[in-house]
């Protein structure tokens, strides 16, 4: 096995960042995805922003400002919009 495939392997996979092509609407992230932070899966979203020159940035620099980050496999979450019709009372 060669030392780039060895490397490789013993890369952790801890995580992925989508940038959003198609946005539902002008609110939606600009940027999700998911990372892990010692052992615990997080989900994030940010949006898209460029400096305005007034600080360390240059003017035009782009980067992106995180507004959400929460667990990803928390159990009834913040994110979780699922429910059950037959729990609603009559």
């Amino acid at each position: 096995m060669s030392d780039e495939q060895m490397q490789k392997k013993e890369r952790p996979d801890l995580g992925a960042a989508f940038i959003a092509t198609n946005k539902k609407s002008p609110q939606s992230y600009d940027m999700s995805g998911t990372i892990v932070v010692d052992g615990v899966k997080h989900k994030f979203g940010a949006y898209k922003q460029k400096a305005s020159g007034k600080g360390k940035m240059p003017e035009g620099t782009v980067f992106y400002t995180f507004y959400r980050v929460e667990l990803a496999d928390a159990p009834g979450g913040a994110a979780d919009t699922s429910f059950e019709p037959s729990e609603l009372e009559a």
